[in-house]
């Protein structure tokens, strides 16, 4: 994963409207994909509205959507997964079959601590 502005559905449709562009334009201006004055006055106003800056990282694990159940699933090695409810934004960490966290209404930069976290901890297990 490349660096990139991470924020809400909301925001993005406002950039959308101020700068009367296309969705395709706020997402390369947000990914970096352009840099026109344009897409750095995108940017900058991204993050005044909260969106937040991320370093690149991407976590080393196995991932795959399950539509019927609307899930985001990460395997972290055989003993650990995170599972995500795309709809809701609920978040389960799962060890060895067991419930050992689980957080609700997770934003997108804290579900990418959490998988920091959780790759951690599975590199010990």
């Amino acid at each position: 994963m490349r660096k990139q502005i991470l924020t809400d559905n909301e925001t993005k449709v406002f950039l959308m409207k101020t700068f009367n562009c296309t969705r395709q334009a706020v997402w390369q201006a947000l990914h970096f994909q352009r840099n026109s004055e344009q897409a750095r006055r995108i940017r900058h106003l991204a993050l005044q509205r909260g969106g937040r800056l991320t370093d690149g990282y991407a976590p080393e694990c196995e991932t795959y959507f399950d539509e019927v159940e609307k899930t985001m699933v990460q395997r972290f090695g055989t003993h650990v997964k995170i599972v995500a409810h795309r709809e809701t934004g609920n978040v389960s960490v799962i060890v060895d079959g067991k419930l050992k966290e689980s957080y609700e209404n997770l934003s997108v930069c804290d579900l990418m601590r959490l998988q920091s976290e959780v790759e951690r901890m599975a590199a010990t297990l």
